[in-house]
């Protein structure tokens, strides 16, 4: 298998560090607000890279981490006036929700950094010791120019006039280079204990300290968006490798990022989406402003238009996933159009032997840096050639998880569809029309045939 590496900046061949065992490391989110659809497309991503290394027969450890103490969290707490655990509490379940109505496969484990404390301060405390961190007045910090290898993940350069330059808050300014928090003290009501007093530990100290704990060091893959290239994996590799002298991770995977109609999605914008109510059609931008009035319209328009979760997984797929996924009108509708189509052959096809030529043909095109949009054309001409088994698109769903439908027609359904065939036959077709328009609305179509109805189920 070949992946690009973000730590070489090129393609580079995958092996285990031990046997068949991968261990692999995502990070997960900050639980101050519910999902959107950007935090989907990193869980979808990495979630198909985890199940196709297990469908090739490998072994995954996958840990994903829950940042439940941020300073993010108690300003979100303060405007609603409850607690920042409590809150932290609820959208994490929230969260867990959210996976199994995306089908992604639990992780080994979702360490909180609320339960990781300890080894959090037990990490700074080796830094301080070696060297690497100092105290001042209102925190520890890391010391970047005492690391020599700083940059090489971001490939950004440390200037010697910053040096001792601080930022006390997780947020960096675009390319802005500074000694980063470990622990920052602090004066309000949401406190922990530490050597150096109350305070609370720095966004990028957790992911050293917990994934180290679950996965040692070295582990094998370490995933992430691309935007958590620069700060925050570069710093997990600067205090990581200078705590333990030992290299940190042997494999940087960063997926692309969402795009809504052009314009790299976010919070502070508000053109985000809630994943929930994405799925459920019930999504408004009220927050987004733009001067553009046909492009605010063309936004609500995406945000209120109802999609089976199986669908978007399918979208997710056919981007590869370390490219920008652009989330407007015209990309959603080409892509509902496909996914119709291919849910059409499939329900169409015929009995047959799949060539297992095929079949390792298509395997080789993901084993190179998991190329999706190449695999999927190849898998559309097998199924649209009726070339392919519906038991081995079985197989393949292990890890596509897109392929088949997600739930049975129930009893009622079946009535519904049976009683639209005697309507039919009986020459009342408004009625019949009625139902099949009912049926719709659940992602049931139908299609008459000469001598049968096809049922297309795409939820």
């Amino acid at each position: 298998m070949i992946f690009y590496n973000s730590l070489l900046k090129k393609k580079d061949r995958f092996k285990p560090l031990k046997n068949d065992m991968i261990k692999m490391y995502v990070c997960g989110p900050t639980v101050y607000g519910p999902s959107h659809l950007g935090h989907a497309v990193t869980y979808i991503r990495f979630d198909f890279i985890r199940r196709f290394l297990e469908f090739l027969g490998y072994k995954v450890k996958f840990v994903m981490n829950i940042t439940d103490i941020h300073d993010d969290i108690l300003k979100k707490s303060r405007e609603l006036k409850i607690s920042p655990q409590k809150l932290a509490d609820k959208y994490t379940e929230e969260f867990y929700k959210d996976l199994e109505n995306l089908k992604i496969k639990k992780a080994f484990k979702y360490p909180r950094v609320s339960n990781h404390l300890k080894e959090i301060i037990n990490l700074i405390k080796i830094l301080v010791q070696k060297g690497y961190a100092y105290e001042t007045s209102d925190g520890v910090y890391f010391d970047i120019s005492k690391f020599k290898n700083y940059g090489k993940l971001s490939g950004i350069k440390i200037e010697q006039e910053i040096s001792g330059t601080r930022v006390k808050t997780d947020k960096y300014e675009k390319e802005e280079v500074s000694d980063f928090a470990l622990w920052k003290k602090e004066n309000d009501e949401w406190l922990f204990n530490s050597p150096w007093g109350q305070g609370r530990p720095g966004w990028h100290i957790e992911c050293s300290a917990m994934s180290i704990k679950y996965l040692g060091i070295p582990f094998d893959i370490h995933g992430g968006a691309l935007d958590l290239i620069f700060p925050h994996h570069e710093n997990e590799i600067a205090q990581s490798e200078a705590a333990y002298g030992k290299k940190f991770v042997n494999f940087f995977l960063n997926s692309g990022l969402l795009y809504i109609n052009g314009q790299k999605m976010s919070k502070s914008l508000g053109n985000y989406i809630e994943l929930r109510k994405f799925i459920q059609g019930k999504s408004e931008l009220s927050q987004i402003s733009f001067s553009d009035t046909n492009q605010h319209e063309s936004l609500q328009a995406i945000a209120r238009q109802k999609y089976p979760a199986r669908f978007l997984r399918f979208f997710v797929f056919i981007h590869h996933y370390r490219s920008p996924i652009d989330f407007n009108e015209k990309n959603l509708q080409n892509a509902w159009e496909t996914f119709f189509n291919l849910n059409e052959k499939i329900a169409k096809l015929k009995k047959v032997t799949t060539k297992q030529k095929d079949l390792q043909n298509l395997l080789k095109i993901l084993e190179d840096d998991f190329n999706s949009p190449k695999f999927f054309a190849e898998l559309y001409k097998l199924i649209e050639n009726n070339k392919i088994s519906l038991q081995d698109l079985k197989k393949l769903d292990k890890f596509l998880v897109f392929l088949l439908p997600w739930r049975k027609l129930t009893l009622n359904e079946k009535k519904l569809i049976y009683q639209r065939e005697k309507l039919r036959k009986e020459k009342k077709f408004t009625l019949a029309d009625k139902i099949r328009n009912e049926l719709e609305k659940k992602f049931i179509y139908l299609q008459d045939l000469k001598n049968k109805t096809l049922i297309i189920n795409l939820d």
